[in-house]
């Protein structure tokens, strides 16, 4: 068993040979604001080091590169879904001027044709959230909502 010591020293050796990557995709990903670059770095080093014990041992430094890349998207696209807006449900979201009351039909009668369950994934998905957790909401599978998500959109095109 490895002592504290050993394992900030690892990590450090780690950070550093990978500082000009993790550093390259927090800014290209914070659209070169330092503030929000800043923000991610910290976000990803911090994730770097919950993870550390998942890097296997005997990695070579490609390995360890494709980890970090690995791992520094997994915090761009946590960090993303977090800011995700959130979406208006499908009934309040028709609101159309008078003069496009032909579209306004449209898109009702293009709702009006999905089942009770698919209008049911339909407003989740309106919510914004993610495939398992509609799954867990409405406890059915991820590949039933993803099914069910495939059917409305045939419907909708098959509409237009």
């Amino acid at each position: 068993m490895t002592d504290k010591g050993t394992r900030y020293d690892d990590f450090d050796c780690l950070m550093l040979r990978h500082q000009r990557l993790i550093r390259a995709m927090c800014w290209w990903h914070a659209s070169g604001d330092a503030t929000v670059c800043a923000d991610l770095i910290q976000e990803v080093l911090l994730t770097l080091w919950r993870r550390r014990n998942r890097l296997r041992p005997d990695a070579n430094e490609f390995q360890e590169r494709a980890w970090v890349r690995l791992q520094c998207r997994s915090v761009f696209s946590h960090i993303d879904r977090r800011l995700r807006p959130t979406l208006v449900p499908l009934d309040d979201a028709i609101h159309l001027a008078s003069d496009e009351s032909d579209l306004r039909s449209e898109l009702e009668d293009m709702a009006a044709g999905l089942t009770e369950g698919e209008h049911h994934v339909l407003q989740r998905i309106l919510d914004g959230y993610s495939i398992a957790e509609i799954a867990e909401e409405l406890d059915i599978k991820p590949a039933s909502v993803s099914q069910t998500r495939y059917r409305i959109i045939q419907k909708m095109r098959k509409e237009l």
